[in-house]
């Protein structure tokens, strides 16, 4: 007996399920709202995309039989735009919501007539957000980024640099986290020294990196200290170190995911000219 693939959604089965549209519903954090915005789009080797009227819809380009699959590309994508907006405004102010997937079967029951439309189903939506979406005031959608993916080294040290400023996490043990990850990160590049890959990889000036390592090993007190040494000097960092790190911290995460955006690529060097005076 021939045997053949098949999927049920809502009361339907289907023979060949190929997931033809995901849709997408942005919610932003009270500071940020839109009136009005034009729509935008974009396209990848994946999907196309629309954003209008808040809802963005992603006609797949590639075959997904299931909307769980379907989601990984398009989701990876939308976290990168999350990201470079969070980066340039200090803190997450907009994401996106999933609100369903659009299914068609490509190989339908042989019953219609000919002619007949293809039927479309709808899957059912899953873990959309009941919060109160705030009044629109912004009069552009934010652009998605070019050169730059949130890989997984990006969001990691994104999601860090968040719980800090959620009170979740503390901010020299966090900021030593990210350094010590573009050190790992880079310890096969052909340059001496540990810190120098790092610098020399991700064309951030040494002083930079290096001033970051100072201050996370020998600020903060007996609660807030990454470590406490025979150099520490057991006070909390001032405001103006608070400003520099954070500041810091934004400038390299941002470059690791223009980095793993495009490996090969001359990034301008960051300097300590391009963060605040300490």
């Amino acid at each position: 007996m021939e045997s053949q693939h098949r999927a049920t959604t809502g009361d339907a089965q289907l023979n060949d399920p190929h997931v033809d549209e995901l849709r997408y519903h942005i919610e932003t954090a009270d500071d940020l709202v839109f009136r009005d915005p034009p729509p935008i789009g974009d396209e990848t080797a994946a999907f196309r995309m629309a954003l209008a009227e808040g809802v963005a819809t992603f006609e797949m380009k590639e075959h997904h039989p299931s909307a769980e699959t379907a989601r990984i590309p398009v989701e990876e994508y939308l976290r990168t735009w999350e990201i470079d907006l969070a980066l340039q405004r200090g803190r997450t102010s907009l994401w996106f919501v999933f609100d369903g997937a659009q299914v068609i079967d490509r190989d339908p029951p042989p019953s219609p007539p000919p002619g007949t439309p293809i039927t479309r189903e709808v899957t059912d939506a899953q873990g959309i957000s009941d919060s109160v979406r705030p009044s629109l005031t912004k009069g552009e959608y934010p652009t998605p980024p070019e050169n730059f993916v949130a890989d997984v080294d990006t969001r990691a040290m994104w999601e860090q640099y968040e719980r800090y400023l959620q009170g979740r996490d503390r901010l020299l043990p966090m900021a030593y986290s990210c350094l010590s990850r573009l050190e790992f990160k880079a310890r096969f590049h052909p340059v001496k020294g540990k810190r120098q890959k790092a610098a020399s990889m991700y064309r951030i000036d040494y002083e930079v990196l290096d001033k970051l390592g100072e201050l996370t090993n020998k600020l903060g007190d007996e609660v807030g200290a990454r470590k406490l040494s025979s150099q520490s000097e057991l006070r909390p960092p001032n405001p103006q170190e608070i400003a520099w790190t954070e500041a810091t911290l934004r400038r390299i995460i941002r470059r690791a995911g223009e980095y793993a955006a495009d490996p090969q690529k001359q990034w301008s060097q960051i300097t300590m000219s391009d963060l605040p005076r300490l």
